[in-house]
């Protein structure tokens, strides 16, 4: 039997790769940074590449690997840890999708180009610190979803059950409430860039968005409750937490910058 030339090194990558990934797997989700830094990476360009598209690959990268990490090791995904995961994924692919347009249209150009000079002026070593510190946040993020996919997840007591289906919801009520925030208040600036936002419901809240994406983070705390242990409940409250509270430091300062911004803005 004749083998084709080249076959054998060919063969011998392949077996390498499997390798690789089976190893990732195994230490799954420590393995969940290196993947999240190259998610991250475009921060070394401009800054906002790190925070939006970032969290929105990393999140996307987290619901597809630990799904995959799972049936890898013989985990049959239950409907919570699908849920869970699919809401990952529904996270991250609107929340990039949105950046993107976002980016490209007209009204939001003097704030990206400002944001590119601030990173053209930012060291390189600034930026791998912003670089890895994001990514770090974003690699704990797949802690919730590794315990919500675990057996002792699928064997919790009832009232437990209950709780991480509670946390299901919350999430999915704040990823419709940011998602419905962001498309009014871009809208809204397609058609007055230099007025601030006070229809839809920004008529009832100064900050919905804000408000939508800490009712995600705080639903997602709620995974680990489903089987996990206190310490593992600790482990993954901390992200979620620490960008919920990230959220209200950017709610005060949206609001200084609003008062000074429009403080001539009558009617």
């Amino acid at each position: 039997c004749l083998e084709l030339p080249g076959l054998p090194e060919t063969r011998q990558r392949a077996e390498a790769a499997m390798s690789v990934l089976g190893t990732m797997a195994t230490m799954w989700p420590a393995t969940s940074w290196p993947v999240t830094f190259v998610a991250c990476s475009g921060g070394f360009t401009n800054i906002l590449y790190a925070f939006g598209l970032g969290y929105g690959l990393s999140m996307t990268a987290n619901a597809g690997l630990t799904a995959l990490v799972a049936k890898h090791r013989g985990v049959p995904i239950t409907g919570f840890g699908a849920a869970c995961c699919g809401l990952y994924a529904a996270y991250g692919v609107r929340l990039t999708a949105f950046l993107l347009r976002r980016q490209s249209d007209e009204s939001y150009a003097p704030k990206f180009q400002a944001v590119q000079l601030k990173s053209d002026m930012t060291s390189l070593g600034s930026r791998f610190a912003l670089v890895t510190g994001v990514s770090l946040s974003q690699a704990l993020y797949a802690l919730p979803l590794v315990v919500a996919t675990s057996p002792a997840a699928a064997s919790a007591r009832p009232a437990l059950k209950a709780l991480g289906w509670v946390g299901v919801g919350v999430a999915s009520a704040g990823l419709a409430l940011e998602h419905l925030a962001d498309e009014q208040k871009l809208a809204a600036k397609r058609r007055e860039p230099g007025l601030p936002v006070t229809d839809g419901l920004y008529a009832y809240c100064r900050h919905p968005n804000y408000l939508g994406e800490m009712l995600f983070h705080c639903g997602v705390c709620c995974f680990a409750l489903r089987g996990g242990s206190p310490l593992q409940v600790l482990a993954c409250g901390a992200a979620p937490l620490f960008m919920a509270s990230v959220m209200v430091g950017a709610a005060r300062r949206l609001d200084r910058e609003g008062e000074h911004r429009y403080q001539k803005v009558t009617g």
